[in-house]
């Protein structure tokens, strides 16, 4: 997934909303709020993430893209592999019980 593909999932909204409820779910503020506040909160994350993310993908030149991509590639790696080690951990300790 290119850096542009990613900007496209987050200011399509599914993608913002995601992040910003990924990231907020885990502020020990955050889950002191109520649970209209945080709709409010997350409404609120998630649009300017998305605005963020069209303006990015909509002013930036592509030769800056370009340049970032290799650097892009190994952080979606290690981010993968890092997920990938907590989610096998998680079945390999059902499986040794």
């Amino acid at each position: 997934m290119s850096i542009q593909d990613v900007l496209v999932w987050l200011f399509g909204g599914v993608g913002a909303s995601a992040v910003f409820s990924y990231l907020a779910e885990r502020w020990e503020w955050f889950q002191s709020l109520t649970v209209d506040t945080k709709k409010v909160y997350k409404t609120v994350g998630a649009s300017v993430i998305a605005i963020l993310a069209f303006v990015a993908y909509t002013y930036v030149p592509v030769s800056y893209w370009e340049v970032l991509s290799p650097y892009w590639q190994v952080v979606v790696g290690v981010i993968a592999v890092n997920y990938g080690v907590e989610v096998f951990h998680f079945f390999d300790k059902k499986l040794v019980k």
